[in-house]
């Protein structure tokens, strides 16, 4: 099967074929996307049978980028503009215990290549420059079939992140695991906890960044991956990512989507160090769920001035008033990130000083009555918040 076409319609793809200095390998997601047809990637995954490191340099000349090399397992990086191709010594791989990363050694052919991979659907190749389709496992009829399909029973075994990326496929592409897969993702669902944390903290990222992660959680939950874990996914979809992104998009928090993300996923303290997270963001994670409830009850009914929804927010942490909307719709929170959140004194303590206020914890005192009194409307401007200013220090 030739895959001229499609190639020739993939953005971006023209000066890398045009630059290519011998025969490789287009593989990865890009193969299986093309066969879907799938909006093209701006980025390339190309195999070669030999050393990738000379090939990507001459490849970079060739393009006028630069090369990055990664000596571990054989790979390089080329950038040119804005585009990035990935050269990888086509390999073996064997596993000497689960979980553990794995030893590599370099393959005879594209075909022992492609059989090291996580599914059929992924274990695709496009013979570069001629274009011919290499499908030694079938991976274009399970595409029509939208299956998932592992290549080994012992997939799971050997690298459990799989499971996740399984779970993954499945909801982005709109597919299902075929039978004997899932039971191999069942069985072997208790080793994920075999994982470094920062392995599980890249599979749960990648999940958190797609469109629909909360139904990959879920998937993950039946199976009984966050048991294992020591965690909880949502069993199912709940709509607080949507409802976190929108809040995100709608008062420009500029929270990642990873970040959004782990606010779904309830953990013992400490859980998010074990997966090396951001000790600032984990610790901003596990504040909103431990103080949502008593932030809901406090601003709970009506009745409040701003000042008040100011005060109880900024008890809280960063994150706990976003969950906290997201969870429940609560007109005082409404009303903070409209209209309450950027209400910020003109006058500082320089301004205090020259009416005479020597430093001292007076000054917080003083700036915190003036902002409790803008916040409730009665200082609209910087002369009436000098002139209460003025009145405070006297008094």
């Amino acid at each position: 099967m030739k895959l001229a076409r499609e190639l020739s319609e993939l953005e971006r793809f023209g000066p890398l074929l045009d630059a290519l200095p011998g025969p490789s390998y287009l593989v990865g997601g890009t193969v299986r996307d093309l066969l879907l047809g799938r909006p093209p990637r701006f980025d390339f995954d190309l195999a070669v049978v030999g050393e990738a490191e000379s090939y990507a340099q001459h490849l970079a000349e060739r393009l006028g980028g630069r090369v990055t090399t990664h000596g571990r397992f054989g790979t390089a990086q080329v950038r040119y503009g804005t585009t990035h191709i990935d050269v990888t010594t086509a390999r073996t791989e064997t596993y000497a215990a689960p979980a553990a990363l794995p030893d590599v050694a370099p393959a005879e052919t594209i075909e022992d290549d492609l059989r090291r991979r996580d599914f059929t659907i992924n274990a695709m190749a496009i013979a570069l420059p001629d274009a011919d389709l290499i499908d030694p496992l079938q991976g274009e009829q399970h595409l029509r079939e939208k299956l998932v399909r592992v290549l080994h029973e012992r997939s799971f075994v050997d690298d459990p992140t799989r499971i996740f990326r399984a779970a993954r496929y499945e909801t982005r592409l709109g597919f299902r695991m075929d039978p004997k897969t899932e039971t191999l993702a069942l069985l072997a669902a208790p080793d994920t906890r075999l994982l470094s944390g920062a392995r599980i903290r890249e599979e749960l990222f990648a999940i958190l960044e797609e469109d629909e992660p909360e139904r990959t959680l879920a998937r993950l939950h039946a199976f009984g991956v966050d048991r294992a874990l020591g965690v909880e996914f949502p069993a199912g979809p709940t709509g607080l990512q949507d409802r976190l992104r929108r809040l995100n998009d709608a008062y420009g928090l500029g929270l990642p989507r990873w970040h959004l993300g782990l606010l779904s996923v309830r953990g013992p303290d400490g859980w998010l160090d074990d997966l090396k997270v951001i000790r600032r963001v984990a610790d901003d994670v596990q504040a909103a769920h431990r103080e949502e409830p008593f932030l809901r009850v406090a601003l709970a009914g009506g009745g409040h001035t701003p000042a008040e929804i100011v005060e109880a927010v900024e008890q809280s942490g960063p994150d706990t008033p976003v969950y906290a909307l997201a969870s429940a719709e609560l007109p005082a929170l409404r009303r903070y990130f409209e209209r309450l959140r950027g209400v910020q004194l003109e006058v500082d303590g320089d301004d205090l000083m020259a009416l005479g206020l020597a430093e001292s914890p007076r000054v917080g005192e003083v700036l915190g009555e003036l902002r409790r009194r803008k916040l409730n409307g009665e200082l609209p401007s910087r002369a009436e918040e000098l002139a209460a200013a003025r009145e405070l220090i006297t008094e």
